[in-house]
């Protein structure tokens, strides 16, 4: 009898132990299917300038996630930094090596995160005059750039209804949940640029143009045109609409020049 009922609290220890395991393995957060996306995944930024990255989060209904800059989080002087919203401010001084790898890392799971690579360009400051026999290697020469002349500048922004097309001062207007082509007129605005929203990537998603979108007005202006669509739960208010040329380094602003307004207005 004492036997029967020391098994019996064995098994019953035993079978409680494993309820409870099992309760405490259902809360634990699982990688499995959650995707990060950062954008844009390659970018060349001026020193002491500044760039918005984007971060697409699928898999988990918690979007929230922890930027660093060169493995630190929120980033230094040595590397830039960059803000819990992912806009970065690349240093004012060009690192060794000059690449710096942006990371998002999910806040519901810290094994989940993805990347990408800013190049930080900017003149050298000084030269040297060396000379280099045949089969001789020389290593540390800087060499002598001139500072790049800017290029790349937004004159005006505006949306394209049909065929016609036209700016305002204030930039465009485009309602939540709603779709829009934006038409921009700036220096600079040739084929292979990239077009970005300021803010959370989810609330405007953006069509990169290519080929005949690339155009100019009427006085020889360069121009494009470009489709962006906006969330039904986008965060009403301004945006700044970013151009950047990955060839140059470039990058230029339009602030404040979308303005997402509630679809109750």
């Amino acid at each position: 009898m004492i036997r029967a009922n020391v098994a019996a609290r064995i098994l019953l220890g035993l079978g409680l132990g494993a309820s409870l395991l099992a309760a405490g393995c259902a809360f634990v957060p699982s990688s499995a299917g959650i995707v990060l996306t950062v954008t844009p995944a390659t970018a060349y930024v001026p020193v002491s300038s500044s760039l918005q990255f984007g971060v697409i989060v699928t898999g988990t209904p918690n979007s929230l996630v922890t930027w660093s800059a060169g493995g630190v989080p929120g980033g230094s002087s040595t590397v830039g930094f960059i803000s819990s919203t992912g806009f970065y401010r690349a240093p004012a001084y060009v690192p060794s090596p000059n690449q710096v790898v942006i990371t998002a890392t999910s806040q519901y799971d810290v094994v989940s995160s993805s990347s990408a690579t800013v190049t930080i360009v900017g003149p050298s400051s000084s030269a040297h005059t060396v000379q280099v026999a045949s089969g001789q290697t020389i290593s540390n020469v800087n060499v002598l750039l001139s500072q790049l002349t800017p290029t790349l500048t937004i004159y005006a922004v505006g949306t394209c209804s049909g065929s016609t097309c036209s700016t305002s001062a204030t930039g465009a207007q485009v309602t939540q949940g709603s779709s829009a082509t934006i038409f921009l007129v700036g220096n600079g605005v040739l084929p292979g640029t990239v077009y970005t929203i300021s803010g959370n990537p989810a609330d405007v998603t953006v069509t990169e143009p290519s080929g005949s979108q690339f155009g100019q007005t009427s006085s020889g202006t360069p121009s494009v045109t470009f489709d962006i669509s906006v969330s039904a739960t986008a965060t009403p208010g301004l945006r700044n609409i970013m151009v950047s040329n990955p060839t140059t380094g470039e990058l230029s602003a339009f602030v404040g020049g979308l303005l997402i307004a509630s679809s109750g207005q």
